[in-house]
């Protein structure tokens, strides 16, 4: 299918124009559709570009200069998924199904918590390695208290969006998955209470009711996110141009290049320069949007 550009903010009809002269400046031209009904928070208008000869990596930069000057989304995706055609969809869970990240969480019960969220916001950035800092962080939680989990999880807000996301995925018959650098303990009651199909994540090591500071089985950085991925599509034997992947931090970027869209929402500033779509106006339902949905057949599905 053909490529587009997804425009997601407060789109003004003075700004459609100035988009317009854009597309004019680079010969670009295509039809285009309003996803969003008037009363909706935030408008949705996507471009169908008419085939043509573009740089990509070009377009994608001056698209993100836009964004970052106007505060409307402008994504460009190379070509559009089919979202009544099942496929494969991934996804990071700290800050991107939930609003936290775990680890500064229990670093705050263990009263810690500021000293383990700088690094944590270093790794995410991709300013240092994240399996160092991944380790580092947890022999850090050594002794506190299993106990304060619940607790921990009760409190996490989850990602504006996802309740509306997921009924839609699996309507169309896709394979949803949590692939994270956090912890099983938190992602696998993710995972129930959304109905997705598989976790992987890491495992605390919890002994007498008691974290360790260690971790059990293989850490999932970014690589193994990527391996996990390619893993899930060759088993359930789906063609990569039905794959979605969906993060925010720099560990994400492999899979989100990996995939055929690759959303890093609200991400970190590197993450936005080099990841293919990066989205701040909308929470995880903005993926039904990148995939030609309007609000009304969001709405009658979930509904």
């Amino acid at each position: 299918m053909s490529a587009s550009i997804t425009l997601i903010g407060s789109i003004t009809s003075g700004y459609h124009d100035q988009f317009n002269d854009w597309l004019a400046k680079h010969s670009l031209s295509g039809s285009s559709r309003v996803l969003t009904n008037q009363d909706d928070d935030v408008a949705v208008v996507q471009l169908l570009l008419d085939d043509c000869a573009l740089d990509e990596t070009a377009v994608r930069k001056e698209l993100l200069v836009l964004s970052n000057h106007t505060g409307i989304d402008h994504i460009y995706q190379a070509s559009m998924l089919d979202i009544r055609t099942p496929g494969v969809a991934v996804f990071d869970m700290d800050s991107t199904l939930i609003k936290a990240e775990v680890m500064d969480e229990l670093a705050v019960e263990a009263g810690i918590g500021e000293q383990i969220a700088a690094v944590t916001a270093s790794a995410m950035r991709g300013e240092i390695d994240f399996v160092d800092s991944f380790v580092q962080r947890l022999a850090l939680l050594n002794g506190l208290s299993s106990a304060v989990m619940d607790g921990v999880y009760e409190r996490i807000q989850h990602m504006d969006g996802i309740a509306t996301l997921m009924p839609v995925l699996h309507h169309f018959g896709w394979h949803t998955a949590i692939l994270s650098g956090g912890f099983t303990y938190f992602a696998d009651r993710v995972q129930a209470q959304y109905g997705m199909t598989e976790v992987h994540a890491n495992v605390l090591e919890i002994q007498n009711n008691v974290l360790t500071g260690k971790h059990l089985g293989e850490i999932v950085d970014g690589a193994r996110k990527k391996h996990l991925l390619t893993q899930i599509v060759e088993a359930q034997q789906v063609d990569w141009s039905q794959t979605i992947a969906c993060g925010d931090g720099a560990n994400d970027l492999l899979m989100l290049n990996h995939a055929a869209l690759g959303v890093a929402l609200h991400a970190k500033p590197l993450v936005r320069e080099q990841a293919p779509c990066p989205m701040n106006n909308l929470g995880l339902n903005g993926i039904l949007y990148l995939l030609g949905m309007t609000t009304n057949e969001i709405n009658a599905i979930g509904s």
